[in-house]
């Protein structure tokens, strides 16, 4: 049986989600409940849980800070939160499970469903190290992470070309002509790739502009990328375009 610790300032936020893994997700024993950094850390050392939910803003601290005090073994991590683009998108850079409130029972089983499946050491560590680099207010983050069925790929902001969505998969061409294909969404990718040289130019398509080739305006507006890649660019979105491309 998987033991859990939810750590979380917000008292109707650890009963709700005690509430829903009690009720969906019987195997799961839930260890104890912690309001702040101070006891939460103490909780785990004494619970030692395979799983943490865990806020981020709290008093005494955050939830990144508690994260940095863990030791070895570390236990998988789901962050609780309400929404903060900044928090999110740093969150995603390092492909760690994360629910955003109020929780929803099918969310919650989905990232239980991802915890369950030990992180590597290794990989535990690059996460942590990505989540850092893109918290960091003195550094320019640099990559990001892709978990696949296969394997983990750290990705390199300016190796990115575009990402075209495909119904909930995202396909990302690489600047070497590789293809990765993510189980996100593209809303989520924009989160990620939140720089200025990406640009959302259509519904389905985000593109990094340092790899435009040409822009033609017959019948509409389309953008060639230096892969060879035609994407056709949405009347509402023209504009902007343009506008962004005399700015760089």
């Amino acid at each position: 049986m998987l033991t859990i610790c939810i750590i979380d300032d917000e008292k109707n936020s650890r009963e709700v989600l005690q509430l829903l893994i009690k009720e969906n997700h019987p195997d799961i024993n839930i260890a104890g409940m912690a309001p702040n950094i101070k006891e939460g850390i103490l909780l785990i050392e004494q619970k030692r849980p395979d799983i943490i939910f865990l806020d981020i803003e709290m008093p005494g601290g955050n939830g990144f800070q508690l994260v940095k005090q863990l030791e070895e073994p570390v236990p998988e991590i789901i962050f609780c939160t309400a929404y903060d683009q900044y928090a999110i998108k740093a969150i995603e850079c390092s492909a760690i499970a994360y629910l955003l409130k109020p929780v929803s029972p099918k969310k919650l089983a989905d990232a239980i469903g991802k915890a369950k499946i030990k992180t590597p050491a290794l990989q535990h560590n690059l996460q942590m190290n990505i989540l850092e680099e893109q918290l960091n207010p003195e550094k320019t983050p640099t990559r990001f992470i892709i978990n696949t069925a296969e394997d983990i790929k750290i990705i390199k902001f300016d190796e990115v070309v575009c990402c075209i969505a495909e119904s909930n998969y995202t396909k990302v061409h690489l600047a070497d002509g590789g293809k990765i294909v993510a189980s996100k969404t593209l809303k989520e990718f924009e989160n990620i790739l939140h720089q200025p040289n990406f640009f959302r130019i259509h519904h389905s398509y985000l593109i990094n502009m340092n790899f435009i080739k040409r822009i033609s305006k017959a019948d509409g507006c389309m953008v060639e990328l230096s892969n060879g890649i035609n994407l056709d660019v949405a009347k509402t979105r023209k504009a902007d375009l343009l506008g962004n491309i005399s700015k760089m």
